[in-house]
């Protein structure tokens, strides 16, 4: 479990995580974006599920964002893989690949 604080307009940049998460939305808004789904926008009070091996970024709003996200991991099995020789995903702009 942790809390990750999003700046104003932040992105993680295009990952997977090997294991499934689920997230809380404390503060501000994200916009999610997971390949082959349309683009969530998700505000405070509001919770996302992302499935394991699921290629996506998350993106803040232009306020920033504060999420608390819980995730299932195997040990020595790297968490978040980076996958930014993909195709691109669309609809978000400024976001690093």
């Amino acid at each position: 479990m942790g809390v990750s604080e999003f700046p104003p307009d932040a992105a993680k940049p295009r990952h997977m995580a090997t294991g499934p998460e689920v997230c809380y939305v404390m503060k501000g808004e994200i916009i999610l974006q997971v390949d082959g789904q349309p683009v969530q926008d998700i505000h405070a009070g509001g919770s996302f599920q992302i499935a394991a091996n699921a290629i996506h970024v998350t993106k803040a709003g232009p306020d920033g964002a504060t999420v608390i996200a819980t995730w299932i991991s195997t040990p020595g099995k790297p968490f978040n893989v980076p996958s930014p020789n993909l195709p691109n995903l669309p609809n978000l702009p400024n976001v690093p690949k």
